[in-house]
């Protein structure tokens, strides 16, 4: 096991463990809407950076490397960067995370200029692979260093909300955009990147409309830089022009995964539905937006609307991609094996997870938007708990693929 996959291992693991410190917190709120514990307070927002930077940018760092490593025929960074990397990331994000639930502004200011750090570094990193890489580059890796670069973006939004920053409109502005860079930005722009450099070789099958690759780049991108500059700016132009860019990026994203699933033989894949189903999650805020509309903020207030758009983006689309997709990339990749062999099967994926993650979330997503929050709660608190049911299956696959990484470096320690 090399250097850099060893180190993919250990941001994998460390995503695992922050996915159940996630997943528990969830347990706490459940019990806490029966009296059966004491309700922690302040994990919200704990929750979702828990689950949007421990476990989706954690893995995300770790295994990036060894895909442009592929992509663009070059050598990874130098391990001792990698390294410090790793432990800069993860120091940032416990300093957030304990000044979340504590309600420290020192440890929170602090936890984000060390993520501030760690996303620079990673940045320059990437960068350099880039630079090293003989032309033509494909365009392909190019979403995996935009990705990041919206990242970096969406931290210096979190430390001017921090650090309390002059605004150039609003505190809500700077919220909206640091949201934007993080969920569209960053986010989006790495699952595309994923969807059509990695999805097709674990479907065993070519990307479908490797012409799309390009405009489904730069409408993404472009996209995305609207987004963060009209809250920001306060130019609701800008944002609405953004959003119809950036959906278009996403359509055609879509359009080339569902191509390629269907030929030349259509294929049947619990992963494949995973992934597009989660899409429908994207388009959840416009929904929420109308009933919002209609019921008025003496119904519905901002807060109330807030919660439900987040809970169909955290768990109906970033979970639900986590969730199915890490085992099965990360266990190829700690296999060290060139390529995606072998390709998905059925038993990498379950159906009942499926289908109980999206009702659950759909549960969830219902409740907070339709009900007072004090009759929501105990729905909602029931829909975590299916939710966790659902997520079980994947985590103790992701469990299982570490494992069988851990047993394959000692056989090979031991060899002569």
């Amino acid at each position: 096991m090399t250097t850099s996959i060893r180190i993919a291992h250990v941001h994998i693991s460390l995503a695992l463990v922050y996915l159940i410190v996630a997943l528990l917190s969830l347990v706490n709120f459940i019990l806490a809407q029966f009296g059966l514990a004491p309700a922690l307070d302040n994990l919200y927002w704990f929750r979702l950076h828990m689950i949007t930077i421990g476990v989706l940018a954690q893995a995300v760092l770790g295994v990036l490397p060894l895909l442009l490593m592929r992509q663009l025929h070059t050598t990874p960074p130098r391990a001792a960067a990698q390294w410090a990397l790793l432990a800069l990331f993860n120091l940032g994000l416990l300093l957030l995370s304990v000044g979340q639930v504590l309600w420290s502004q020192p440890l929170r200011s602090s936890g984000g200029w060390v993520l501030l750090l760690a996303v620079a570094l990673w940045l320059a990193l990437l960068a350099q692979m880039w630079r090293r890489a003989p032309r033509p580059r494909p365009l392909e890796a190019a979403f995996f260093l935009a990705g990041p670069t919206y990242l970096l973006l969406g931290v210096s939004m979190a430390l001017s909300m921090l650090e309390s920053w002059p605004a150039p409109v609003s505190y809500q502005g700077i919220k909206e955009a640091h949201v934007h860079n993080n969920i569209f930005g960053f986010t989006g722009i790495v699952l595309a990147g994923v969807a059509l450099n990695v999805l097709p070789a674990l479907f065993g099958r070519g990307l479908a409309r490797p012409a799309w690759v390009r405009p489904t780049f730069w409408l993404m991108t472009v996209g995305a830089f609207l987004l963060w500059l009209g809250p920001y700016s306060g130019m609701t132009p800008a944002t609405g022009g953004g959003l119809l860019v950036y959906v278009g990026g996403v359509g055609l994203m879509l359009a080339n995964v569902w191509q390629t699933m269907r030929r030349p033989i259509p294929m049947r894949s619990v992963h494949g539905a995973h992934w597009l189903i989660s899409y429908a999650w994207i388009a959840a805020p416009a929904l929420a937006a109308v009933v919002y509309a209609l019921l008025g903020p003496d119904r519905l207030t901002p807060a109330e609307f807030e919660l439900a758009v987040m809970q169909g983006l955290i768990y109906g689309w970033i979970l639900q991609i986590v969730l199915a997709f890490l085992p099965a990339v990360g266990g190829r990749v700690l296999a060290g094996a060139e390529g995606w062999s072998p390709p998905i099967n059925p038993a990498e994926g379950s159906r009942g997870s499926l289908v109980l993650l999206n009702l659950s979330v759909a549960a969830i997503w219902l409740a907070s938007i339709a009900l007072p929050w004090a009759q929501a709660r105990p729905m909602v608190a029931m829909a975590y708990g299916l939710l966790i049911v659902a997520a079980l299956p994947y985590v103790w696959r992701l469990g299982r693929v570490l494992h069988s990484a851990r047993a394959r470096t000692a056989r090979a320690a031991h060899q002569p």
